[in-house]
């Protein structure tokens, strides 16, 4: 199973994405338990002034006096009770030590008081738990009603008296901050719309260099990259335009070279077949003639490969089906067993005389080493595989990639009607990968050997 994305952009916004989102619920986890602890300080701080008051007011006044002056301060925001003892507390309540070190600080003169809390849970708003009340039904009256958040605080008298208070949450204080979150999920939405923004701007210009990389093999006229933007993709776009130029000035010169060469070679050939000529025995000019065929063979065949990917021919739209019917039928006339499987594939830009040399190479190797030559084309939206076939004795699988070194030939004989000069299905290979694809060789399933040539199709 994957996780990861297979695309920079994808991996890049997953780990932002992510990152941000974790950042954000634990950011908000902090700020709603900061906000109970400044909540219950302040609070806790205002009824421990309101508590020391009444405490000495209590004190002041005569004990038969008490019970109207504990009425007047009641309240349902502030309950205080007077009694004989006290009260346990509940068994949610927790140990204040700080309030009451501070409720110590005003009452000096009291040392037996008890003060606790009962922690804040987090409430859903009220318009929310009303409606899961009305969902609920009548059955809700029955159930056990919800503990009351709030300080507890008993303080002992002079007189052996404890008088009690008790300070309920408000109900406000105890909902969901949904003003605060709603800002936190504007903002979260806000940095992750920037961040997109931000990756696909900067992941931009590696799918501008990936597919001028990709012309660039193709065709090596191809237009130079526009050097603006960032100052590390103007440097990226200078050094990929720099290495363009320098590989058209070498293919450029090693094409002089080879010209110069071809002009060389061709001369000297062409003086000794003039002299052949003047020989007066049959037999022996015959064989100059043979060895001056085969000379001029492996010259042109070797500056045909080591051109490789030179081929100034434009691409155009071929009819892949037609190509290789043609070849098909030459390689007929020539007395060879060619089959082509019907097929109608879609027409398929690339370089036709190219093409035409690659395709028939490996037509042409298929039928005279392999008694026959099969073809099929296997046609995708984003490739063509075209399989030739043979059936000959077939090659060991662990030779198959040595076939296409330049001068390596299965058979040790340097004649051309048996070995050739080796060097055909390197140009083929050439080609192949001059359109972006590959030749390969395999084992077929039923004897003899399959080449196969991966032609994809531009996007």
């Amino acid at each position: 199973m994957r996780v990861l994305p297979r695309s920079l952009f994808g991996r890049l916004v997953l780990i932002l994405v992510v990152g941000l989102i974790l950042a954000q619920i634990i950011g908000s986890l902090l700020l709603l338990r900061d906000r109970d602890r400044i909540l219950q300080d302040r609070l806790g701080l205002n009824l421990i002034q309101r508590i020391s008051g009444v405490v000495r007011l209590v004190e002041e006044i005569p004990t038969i006096d008490r019970k109207r002056l504990i009425q007047a301060f009641h309240s349902p925001g502030f309950r205080v009770r007077l009694g004989s003892k006290a009260v346990p507390p509940s068994e949610d309540a927790v140990p204040a030590p700080r309030l009451e070190g501070m409720l110590r600080r005003e009452l000096p003169n009291h040392d037996q008081m008890i003060v606790s809390v009962i922690p804040m849970p987090f409430a859903a708003p009220r318009g929310h738990r009303d409606n899961m009340d009305h969902r609920r039904g009548p059955r809700s009256r029955h159930r056990r009603p919800p503990r009351v958040s709030g300080f507890h605080a008993q303080v002992r008298l002079s007189d052996g008296h404890w008088v009690g208070f008790h300070r309920p949450i408000p109900e406000q204080v105890l909902t969901w901050p949904a003003r605060i979150l709603g800002y936190l999920g504007v903002l979260l939405v806000s940095i992750i719309m920037l961040s997109l923004l931000a990756v696909r701007l900067t992941t931009r210009p590696l799918g501008v260099l990936s597919r001028a990389a990709d012309h660039l093999g193709r065709d090596i006229q191809s237009p130079p990259l526009d050097e603006k933007g960032p100052s590390e993709v103007t440097r990226a776009a200078r050094a990929f335009n720099t290495m363009q130029r320098r590989l058209r000035r070498y293919i450029e010169d090693r094409g002089e070279i080879l010209s110069a060469i071809s002009h060389d070679l061709k001369t000297p050939i062409t003086r000794l077949r003039l002299r052949s000529e003047m020989l007066s025995d049959p037999e022996l000019r015959q064989k100059f003639n043979r060895d001056l065929d085969e000379m001029e063979q492996m010259v042109s065949a070797t500056l045909d490969f080591m051109r490789g990917t030179e081929s100034r021919e434009k691409p155009v739209l071929i009819d892949l089906m037609a190509l290789l019917d043609a070849l098909a039928e030459d390689m007929r006339e020539m007395g060879r067993k060619v089959t082509l499987e019907p097929a109608t594939p879609p027409p398929y830009e690339g370089r036709p005389l190219a093409l035409k040399r690659c395709l028939g190479n490996l037509v042409e190797n298929a039928a005279r080493y392999g008694k026959e030559a099969r073809i099929r084309i296997e046609d995708t939206t984003s490739q063509v595989t075209i399989v030739i076939a043979d059936r000959g004795p077939g090659v060991p699988e662990a030779e198959l990639e040595a076939l296409f070194r330049p001068f390596y030939r299965k058979e040790n004989s340097r004649s051309r009607e048996t070995g050739g000069t080796g060097l055909g299905l390197g140009i083929a290979r050439n080609i192949a990968r001059a359109h972006g694809g590959d030749v390969k060789l395999r084992s077929g399933a039923a004897g003899g050997m399959e080449a196969v040539i991966y032609l994809p199709r531009n996007s």
